[in-house]
């Protein structure tokens, strides 16, 4: 591999060097002057040519130093047991120690409107709602989970990306599922074109693998339990399924070919900009039914994963 090279063997070298340099390295699978510079570092330390190239020799030492220091020695970083986890991500959004919301851009105002507090809509209060519920649903359903985020603090992408890859270097196997609402412009567009910009959208990692199906089947579900006249569903059907396949950190991070256990979806449920989005997203009736489709989605995912692994 060189610089110019994009894909699934890019990020998985992408991932060791993070992982070997202990340094902070974008998983994008596009082999550009970081992913360069990050291998003539590797090559430098090890005595090799630091040329940058990822070949043979190259890949070959790479491999036999992350073995060393991340499977190897798995006696003390291994439970032993396999075990089925839903990994639960609370999206972006954070409050401080006074109990005020401080996370510029994950909000919307909505004049005249209860919502979360005086017209104002807070995403991380939301989603943390919708992730506790979910999590309790898992829980009474025998499903465990892990949660990725702070109680009430914003967690960077990065530390949640390496909760979920710590996780299942332990042994555990299963699939994120990342809560989120959308949103646009307040600047850029009118009041009318804010209110009509409604839907559900779902996406995963670029490429065809799991998390496809695990985003088809969740997509599914929302368009059952919600109804499907009732709501817009939105689809970008380049690849022939209903996900948006984009490089999001949390998902590019993540969903790696080592961990072939293991899928990544985000939804958007709904646009917090949109007023009309906003009182459907907190409506006490469609938070149950949203908690309701993830939880059929994780079943689902066990179901699958316990069937492919023999469980």
């Amino acid at each position: 591999m060189k610089r110019g090279d994009k894909g699934q063997k890019v990020k998985n070298l992408q991932y060791k060097l993070k992982k070997v340099l202990n340094r902070s390295l974008s998983i994008d699978g596009d082999y550009g002057p970081s992913t360069e510079a990050a291998v003539k570092l590797f090559q430098s330390l090890y005595g090799l040519k630091p040329d940058g190239y990822a070949g043979p020799i190259t890949n070959a030492k790479l491999l036999k130093v992350y073995k060393a220091m991340f499977s190897d020695n798995s006696d003390l970083l291994h439970f032993g047991k396999r075990r089925f986890v839903v990994f639960v991500d609370a999206g972006h959004g954070g409050i401080n120690e006074n109990g005020n919301y401080v996370t510029p851009g994950k909000r919307a105002y909505h004049k005249g409107e209860t919502m979360h507090e005086r017209g104002h809509y807070y995403e991380g209060f939301e989603n943390r709602l919708i992730a506790e519920a979910f999590i309790e649903a898992c829980t009474d359903a025998g499903i465990m989970c892990v949660r990725t985020y702070h109680p009430y603090k914003d967690t960077s992408l990065a530390t949640r990306s390496e909760i979920i890859r710590s996780w299942l270097r332990r042994g555990y196997y299963g699939y994120l599922h990342s809560i989120h609402s959308n949103a646009i412009s307040t600047s850029k567009n009118s009041a009318k074109k804010l209110n009509a910009t409604r839907g559900f959208m779902v996406f995963s990692t670029i490429g065809s693998n799991f998390s496809d199906k695990i985003a088809t089947q969740h997509f599914k579900n929302v368009q059952s339990i919600i109804g499907a006249d009732n709501w817009r569903y939105r689809t970008q059907m380049k690849d022939g399924d209903e996900d948006y396949e984009v490089n999001f950190q949390i998902l590019r991070e993540t969903d790696l070919k080592e961990f072939e256990w293991f899928g990544a979806i985000l939804e958007e449920w709904g646009f917090h900009t949109s007023k009309t989005d906003s009182k459907f997203i907190i409506d006490p009736k469609n938070r149950k039914k949203r908690v309701e489709a993830a939880l059929a989605t994780a079943k689902w995912v066990k179901k699958k994963l316990d069937k492919k692994l023999n469980y």
